[in-house]
């Protein structure tokens, strides 16, 4: 979406607002409690964090935090209390839910001089996944399968794709559900998440999507640092592993070109172009338990796809925009050629305080568009 669209549907940016929800129950609007600040940062692999600070809410006559009818506020933000947080411009009816979760921490200061503040912070839902050690087992069954599994135990909505391959045996082994989700995720080449909703991701990254802003250097994107290095990359993957059947050895194969969301030219075939000798390019060889040839391709190729999305990656701040979340695309222009292109968000934090409201993202992407900004042939 063009930036302004966004600007009639957000009153051309002004007034940035939030509601933070604790229990159901609006702090600043139901409870008269001021919170001067609010964060969110939205990550791929992890339980995202959001945090506030509430202020002007500490008696000094009663020595307590108190809200605006006097009640002890303590008693509503506690550990594990549902809080949703909702930021955007204008009419606080219409602002996007940017995260929901629980209270993990609660933290105060009693200063020499001024009032004290509260600062609360949590996780999404996710955080349920990371406590407790568990050891389970499903047999003849695929890694999609134990995802469901793990989504129900933890009550959760899910969005899950189904994977390949089905497994005699699959072990959970002293590890939390996200521990395990994660190794899951990983040899399928899936992103691991929960959203705004409630719901647990385990599925393809949405790499190969439109973008869902557009954004110009000077016009919303206030800055860009991107990178693009290509001392981890590779041109092969080979994953060594034993058919116990034939007693021969099982090698999967995956190889630069071949990667997930590829726009322009990747960081192996940078490498082929000065690596004239096949034999002599750089090859990632891993010795894995895979048991059939498509267990061996699948692993290669995730493999190899991890490799390339370290080849370029870029951090960068814009006018705060709800549209800018993980697992989206955005496209970024008036760059320099090669890096006025479409790239991947793994990571995005969205803070309102006094300053207003801004959005500082973290990108990656396997390629580079050429030196006019033309994706690569």
């Amino acid at each position: 979406m063009e930036l302004t669209a966004l600007a009639n549907t957000y009153r051309e940016f002004y007034a940035p607002c939030y509601v933070v929800r604790v229990r159901g129950t609006d702090l600043m609007r139901e409870l008269a409690v001021a919170v001067s600040q609010v964060e969110v940062d939205l990550k791929l692999g992890t339980a995202s964090h959001f945090s506030f600070t509430a202020t002007d809410c500490y008696s000094q006559k009663a020595h307590a935090f108190q809200t605006g009818s006097g009640d002890d506020l303590l008693e509503t933000v506690t550990f594990g209390a549902e809080v949703e947080v909702y930021m955007g411009y204008g009419d606080i009816k219409s602002a996007p839910i940017a995260v929901s979760g629980v209270i993990t921490e609660i933290t105060t200061n009693f200063p020499e001089g001024g009032s004290p503040e509260l600062s609360i912070a949590g996780f999404d839902h996710g955080f349920s996944l990371t406590t407790g050690k568990h050891s389970r087992t499903l047999s003849d069954a695929r890694d999609s399968d134990f995802a469901h599994k793990i989504a129900s135990l933890n009550n959760l909505k899910a969005t899950i794709e189904t994977t390949n391959g089905q497994y005699k045996k699959i072990e959970q082994n002293q590890e939390s559900d996200w521990e395990f989700l994660k190794k899951l995720a990983d040899r399928n080449y899936f992103e691991l998440y929960v959203d705004e909703r409630k719901t647990l991701h385990f599925a393809k990254p949405n790499d190969d999507a439109d973008a869902a802003v557009r954004l110009v250097y000077g016009e919303g994107l206030l800055s860009f640092k991107p990178e693009a290095n290509i001392a981890e990359q590779v041109s092969r993957v080979e994953v060594y592993g034993w058919d116990a059947m034939t007693k021969k050895a099982i090698i999967g194969v995956a190889s630069t070109g071949e990667e997930s969301g590829l726009s322009g030219k990747s960081g192996g075939q940078e490498l082929n172009s000065f690596v004239v000798d096949p034999t002599k390019r750089p090859t990632l060889r891993i010795k894995q338990p895979v048991f059939t040839q498509a267990e061996a391709d699948q692993r290669a190729r995730a493999a190899l796809n991890e490799c390339a999305k370290k080849f370029l990656t870029g951090e960068g701040e814009a006018i705060g925009l709800p549209e800018i979340r993980p697992d989206r695309r955005i496209k970024l222009a008036n760059l320099s050629g090669p890096f006025s292109k479409s790239y991947y968000i793994q990571q995005a934090t969205h803070k309102i305080d006094a300053n207003g409201y801004r959005t500082k993202f973290k990108v990656k992407e396997p390629g580079v568009d050429d030196a006019n900004g033309r994706r690569a042939a």
